[in-house]
This record gives structure tokens, sequence and C-alpha cells, in this order.
């Protein structure tokens, strides 16, 4: 072969790439909360770096290696091998580095197969903000990859808004229920429910809106900060916020239109929600769930079992009505992702899924 007809060699990997892929595998994997402060320092080191960063996440989200990404967390959810996780997020580097290595120029074309991926992706318009994306479900769930690589499971009858800009991610969840896996980055991800907030960096929660016009939101690893609605005369008051750990769960009642007009023409804050008689209400913080379980079960002639001892130190936040143990399972069950079955006619098991 002439020296004229030879290939020209593939140009050398950026450097700020090249680190930013690790940076964002490292970020997406079991040790994130390890690697922060370095990572934030590595951040901050200037503009460059976090465009480096954002570009890796694009890469990420154009599902490259999204065919096999649900087959992968499937086979997570039964590895409890830490060995397993790392090399799943060695993998992601691997790909990211390949991706970068040849020029990047898959973040500019459409991927074949990709209308056939199990998951819908989210496409930014660069350097700015993004136009507003409704996701809507009606009698299945659906999966859904946003451009920052973040993962949301939108439950059946579930309606979500998304809009992302150079330094905010935000969502609202105006009804259903929705799971979100947060990807690493500096911009907050917030989402807004019932005229409160659940911000987050890098994380797994749940939120979800009742048709009772309560918000529940459940946390499932990493640490969120929840903004409860406040509203006095004519302007909004100061936010309660609560910072949450993994396994626990807060509500709130959810502020509509009307009762935020209501509000507004009251010296005096009013209940958002008429709530059931005081007697059977009972307002749990951090409570463990065999409490939860037992008061339950003293005041209604079902009764809740747990298949599982361990699901007894579950932290529960929120407002229950205990007279009705399968509403109070019900909704167990949903906060922190269980099966409840009724074993026998007057009871009920809550087990892991």
């Amino acid at each position: 072969m002439a020296e004229d007809d030879m290939p020209e060699p593939m140009p050398r990997m950026d450097q700020q790439m090249r680190e930013a892929s690790l940076w964002f595998a490292r970020m997406r994997g079991p040790d994130a909360e390890e690697w922060r402060p370095q990572f934030e320092h590595w951040l901050a080191l200037g503009a460059t770096h976090r465009g480096a960063y954002d570009h890796a996440g694009e890469i990420f989200a154009l599902g490259r290696f999204m065919a096999a990404q649900s087959e992968d967390e499937r086979q997570e959810a039964n590895d409890n091998e830490a060995s397993g996780r790392r090399l799943r997020w060695a993998g992601i580097a691997a790909s990211l580095l390949l991706t970068i290595g040849i020029g990047g120029w898959i973040a500019k074309v459409e991927l074949p197969g990709l209308e056939h991926a199990p998951v819908q992706v989210a496409q930014p318009k660069a350097d700015q903000a993004t136009e507003r994306q409704r996701y809507a479900t009606q009698n299945a769930s659906e999966r859904v990859r946003l451009a920052d690589g973040s993962l949301v499971e939108l439950d059946r009858n579930s309606e979500l808004f998304a809009r992302f800009s150079t330094g905010r991610r935000e969502l609202k969840l105006e009804r259903g229920r929705a799971r979100f896996d947060v990807a690493h980055e500096i911009r907050p991800f917030v989402v807004l429910a019932g005229g409160g907030s659940v911000t987050a960096r890098g994380t797994i929660f749940e939120v979800s809106v009742g048709r009772d016009e309560r918000v529940i939101v459940t946390l499932l690893r990493g640490a969120v900060d929840v903004e409860r609605p406040s509203v006095i005369k004519g302007t909004t008051g100061p936010t309660a916020v609560a910072r949450l750990e993994p396994g626990e769960t807060l509500s709130f009642a959810a502020v509509t239109s009307d009762v935020h007009r209501a509000m507004q023409t009251s010296t005096q804050l009013q209940p958002a929600a008429v709530t059931p008689e005081i007697s059977a209400v009972r307002e749990y913080e951090r409570t463990p769930l065999t409490a939860v379980v037992a008061e339950a079960n003293r005041g209604s002639a079902t009764s809740i079992r747990l298949g599982d001892p361990s699901l007894g130190t579950l932290r529960v936040s929120g407002r229950f009505r205990v007279d009705d143990a399968d509403q109070v399972a019900d909704r167990l069950a949903t906060l922190f992702d269980l099966d409840a079955e009724r074993t026998k006619p007057d009871e009920i098991t809550l087990r892991k899924k």
C-alpha cells in the first residue's frame, strides 16, 4: 500500500474528555459518595471541565450501549456482589472512552436501532435550556432516559414535565408516581410536586402525587432535601426543609391552585386537605415500621405481618389513618416498594419484591 493511501492515525484523545468519562462512570457507580469530594474539586477547576463532563453525559444518554442496559439492570437487581456492580460501571467508563476516542461523533448522529431501545432518550439543545418535555402514561409504566443520563421510571397514569438549563435540571410531577435514578453532576436535580420540591444531585428516590392530594417522597439511596409548601397571605412563607436518609419517607398535603387562592385571602395558614377524624390519624416522624404496624393492628380487624423482620427497621414519616390496616399496608407497600399479600382473610403480609 502506498504511503499516501495509508489511513490517518486516530487523533490523540483529549485528556479532559478522558478524565470526564472516568468521573462520569465513578459518579454513577456504587462508590459515588466516596468520590464526591474529589469530583467536586475536579469539576471546580474550570468551565471546560464541566463542559467535558456534560459531553460525556450526552454520549452516555444517546445510548451507545443502552440496548443492553435493561438486561444489566435486571441482573444487578439480583446481584448483591459489590464486585459485579463495579465491573458494570467499569464497562460504562470503557464504553465512554471508546466513544470519545473515535472522535465523539456519535453525539451528533442517530444510532441505528435506537428506536427499539427499552428507554426513551430526551435530547437537549446545545448551550441553552431544553424545550419543555412532557411524558405521560396511561395503562402501562414507562422508562425514560433524560439527556443528563438520569433514568425515570414513570408509573401508570402519571404525567411528568422536564426542562433542563445550564444551571438547573427541573422536573414537575403533575400526577401519579415516578422513580428517579439521578445522574451525578454539578447542576441540582429538582422535582416539583404539589407546591413542594425535592432536590438531589445523584441519588434514587420516588415521588408520588395521590388522588388524596398528598405528596409522598421516599428516598432509596443517597440524600435529598424536601421543601414542603408554606403559603400565607399574599406571599410564600418560609418553607420547611427536611433532609431524608435512605429508607425514610416524608409526606405533605399538596397545595392546589384553589387552596393557594384561599390561603391568600386569610391571615392564617389553612389546611390544604380535609383529614379524617383526629382520633384515627397519626403523624409519624422517622418512626420504625414495626411501631406503625403495631398501632394499625390494634385498631383494625385485619392484622399486618412482616414477611421479613428486617423490614421493621425501615423509618416511616408521614400521616396515616391507623384504624384501616388495609390502607396502612397499601401505603407502606407503595412507600417502600413491597408486596402486600392477603395471606388470610384477616391478615396481610408485607414482603420484599
